[in-house]
């Protein structure tokens, strides 16, 4: 019966996952489209500052390693 139940379980969690996973990589793909549009209007002064404040927006975003 255990056996019966965590199958029934294991599944569902993995499905969830694979959403989860999807819903990721979905939004990653709306991210870069909006830096590449970003760096398409970009003046060449401008496009420095876009990369050094991307890189200060995933630092502070950055899980902190223990």
């Amino acid at each position: 019966m255990a056996r019966a139940l965590l199958g029934h379980v294991g599944p569902a969690s993995d499905q969830v996952l694979a959403l989860e996973v999807s819903r990721l990589r979905r939004r990653v793909a709306e991210l870069e489209a909006q830096v590449a549009e970003l760096r398409s209007h970009a003046r060449p002064y401008d496009e420095r500052s876009l990369d050094i404040e991307l890189h200060r927006i995933a630092e502070a975003h950055e899980p902190a390693l223990a």
